[in-house]
């Protein structure tokens, strides 16, 4: 699109700009994604992706979500599609009018658009009435198109604002193409480097899909390939196989593949029988290790090394061309010869079926020599094989290592497993009889094979068992040194945690002794510091203190003696019909009659009946009775000046406990002392702190006889009556 872009001078359909401004938005998206990603590399990455918020800003300003140019791109473009719309409303309304007024003239009631001028079927025969320019006939030729001559004039004002918005939307498309050709070095990096990180996506996708892992580069070019799954034979592939390839199906999964090759062997050699997997070790070699060059994640288990070839290449498959008179075997030929052109160290040769397709014995002379040839110049090659002489030749060579496909004799298939060490056998009996080869030609064939190829067969075949035979041995006992081993280690490591733990015992109770005993010679001293000093002080102020609180309680006495006497006289001198207060309610009443000990009395529309004892009498002066004002918060309610300086409650609502308790205590006194039976501590409900706090600590005073929550007319809970001694 740039190329096509540029081209044009910049001049581009919106269409052609749409995949440039996708390409940027999806640039942007991809920096703030990677503003929150962690690691050095892809804050590399995000710094090379170019920041195009102000080509994305113009866009936005002169494309809409359907990717066509906005009526707002511009004002110039804003003014002429006004006018534009209010024009084609007045031609349409002129041709409806016309419509309406001549109906039998036309063959439709409609209005259509012809050489982008606005137009009305009219009849054939009646086109006489209908004066105006024909532009077109129908099909059929019963109708003609004409511009009526009431529309001529509207038409060509459409013409010339159609004219003018096609100027304007070019003048806003090349400059809007400048700017992007501005930024195209921006632009054709910004799309490379989305490219690597799609790649690198799909790296990753395809290992978690795979469950692979990255493989380790042997720098030594050894090769160890563990678990390895060819991804055209991996169930985990299976629904990416079918989305890209037409030919792909179910099928079984392939036996994982295992295959050690070390640094010094740099020619493997693999035979077995037909259809056994040799082609698919071939394969999956070699697409591992350009896999693994790549940087793609390889299906296949932990511990799997590759080494890195400067190039690979293959001879897999028939090349026959008939129209070119290439037979098979020239087409290998020719590959092979490239192949050995081609032939250095870090350079790995793929050949499968090396030395076939020609006669036995001269096919086996060409592939061992290619071999040496190869060998020679310092490249490494896998090459499969049923000839006998390669099988040989490669068992015979230190830098060489055979290995045969897995055979079961006893179901006469393979198994796809690689076993080093052994030239396998083609089989070629077993898997044309397993491919349904009549019994009566493979018997034929054994007597023409003749006695001395059972012979062979049969000591290759115990050969085979006995080697599998030692090679189950050595994994049994190997598996039974790896058992020892890890019982060992795990004993070490028993060992040498019970000894770290039993260190760690011991330092921690010898520290632990040492704390405890020094916490404890602490306590003593500090215990016998504070017995020593409460004994000096107890002797300064003992003779004192028993002088003191004699005196205190000898004044008590007496004050209380004397506000008793006090109270009772006033109480004695109220009379039937007088007014009167009560201590401790703090509201006045008037006496209505005695009975014996208690008095009738009414109070603010109620009756109520109370001790005469509590009784005070009230000054004339003192006027109306009624409700006396609610105490401050923290303040003791204050009698009468006659009333011989009795308080008899205490508001305490809102205060801390210890101011609490310091302005009870103080209330105590002053009611002791003015001879009061009660006090009542207004508290409040609240959390309840305030109420427990005061009841625990008057509950034992030696100044109170009981203390009880208050009763209805008393405040409830909210307060607590404290009856004195």
């Amino acid at each position: 699109m740039l190329d096509e872009l540029a081209g044009q001078g910049g001049v581009g359909s919106p269409e052609q700009f749409r995949p440039i401004v996708r390409a940027a938005r999806a640039t942007q998206a991809v920096r703030r994604s990677l503003e929150r990603a962690e690691g050095a590399h892809l804050a590399e990455r995000r710094q090379r992706l170019p920041a195009l918020e102000t080509l994305l800003a113009e866009a936005a300003k002169l494309f809409g979500a359907d990717g066509l140019l906005r009526d707002d791109a511009s004002p110039e473009l804003t003014a002429i599609r006004t006018r534009l719309r209010r024009r084609r409303g007045e031609v349409s309304r002129a041709l409806e009018k016309l419509l309406d007024s001549r109906r039998d003239a036309f063959g439709d009631a409609v209005v259509v658009l012809r050489n982008d001028r606005y137009c009305l079927p009219v009849l054939a025969s009646a086109r006489g009435r209908v004066p105006g320019i024909v532009h077109d006939r129908s099909g059929s030729g019963q109708t003609v198109f004409v511009e009526p001559l009431e529309v001529i004039e509207p038409n060509n004002d459409l013409a010339l604002l159609a004219a003018e918005e096609r100027r304007e939307i070019e003048r806003l498309l090349r400059r809007f193409g400048e700017l992007v050709l501005s930024r195209e070095e921006e632009l054709r990096t910004a799309s490379h480097e989305l490219a690597e990180l799609d790649a690198l996506e799909a790296k990753v996708a395809f290992g978690e899909m795979g469950e692979g892992r990255l493989p380790e580069i042997a720098e030594d070019g050894s090769w160890t390939l563990k678990a390895a799954r060819h991804p055209l034979l991996d169930r985990r592939f299976e629904a990416l196989r079918r989305r890209v390839l037409e030919s792909a199906r179910e099928g079984r999964d392939a036996v994982p593949l295992d295959l050690e090759l070390p640094a010094d062997r740099r020619l493997l050699v693999v035979s077995g029988p037909n259809a056994g997997g040799k082609t698919v070790v071939l394969k999956t070699a070699g697409l591992f290790a350009m896999l693994a060059q790549c940087g793609v994640p390889l299906p296949a288990a932990a511990g799997t090394r590759v080494p890195v070839f400067r190039s690979i290449r293959t001879e897999i498959g028939d090349a026959q061309a008939i129209l070119t008179d290439r037979s098979t075997f020239s087409s290998s030929m020719e590959i092979l010869a490239g192949i050995l052109s081609d032939a250095r160290p870090g350079a790995l040769a793929l050949i499968d079926e090396i030395g076939g397709a020609t006669d036995p014995e001269e096919g086996s002379a060409l592939a061992v020599a290619f071999l040496e040839a190869y060998l020679e110049s310092g490249g490494r090659a896998i090459a499969t094989t049923h000839l006998g002489a390669i099988k040989t030749f490669a068992s015979s060579r230190p830098d060489a290592l055979c290995a045969a496909m897995e055979f079961d004799e006893e179901t006469g298939r393979p198994n796809y497993r690689l076993h080093p060490g052994l030239a396998g056998r083609s089989r070629a009996l077993s898997v044309a009889e397993d491919r349904g080869i009549p019994e009566r030609v493979l018997e034929r064939a054994r007597a023409i094979l003749g006695e001395a190829w059972q012979r062979r067969e049969s000591a290759e075949t115990e050969a085979e068992q006995a080697l599998e035979r030692l090679r189950q041995a050595e994994r049994d006992l190997a598996a039974q040194r790896d058992a020892a081993r890890r019982e060992a280690a795990s004993l070490e490591e028993e060992r040498r945690r019970f000894e770290a733990e039993r260190s760690k015992m011991l330092a921690d109770g010898l520290a632990s002794f040492e704390r405890a005993r020094a916490e404890l010679g602490k306590r003593v001293q500090q215990e016998l510091d504070e017995a020593r000093a409460e004994t000096a002080r107890r002797s300064q102020l003992s003779a004192a203190r028993v002088l003191e609180e004699a005196e205190r309680a000898v004044a008590q006495e007496r004050a209380l003696a004397d506000a008793r006497e006090a109270r009772e006289a006033r109480a004695l001198t109220v009379e039937p019909g007088n007014p009167a207060r009560v201590r401790g309610l703090g509201v006045e009443g008037r006496v209505l009659s005695f009975d014996g000990d208690w008095a009738h009395m009414e109070m603010q529309g109620k009756r109520l009946r109370v001790r005469r004892s509590e009784l005070e009498p009230v000054r004339a002066a003192a006027g109306k009775t009624g409700k006396a004002k609610s105490p401050s918060r923290g303040t003791v309610t204050a009698p009468a000046p006659d009333a011989g300086g009795v308080v008899p409650e205490v508001h305490v609502i809102g205060q801390r406990l210890e101011e609490a308790l310091d302005a009870v205590e103080k209330a105590l006194d002053q009611a002791i002392l003015a001879g009061a039976s009660s006090l009542r501590v207004v508290h409040g409900h609240g959390t309840g702190r305030l109420r427990e706090g005061i009841r625990k600590q008057f509950r034992e005073h030696r100044a109170v006889e009981r203390l009880r929550a208050g009763d209805r007319t008393e405040g409830g809970n909210g307060a607590t009556v404290l009856e004195l001694r």
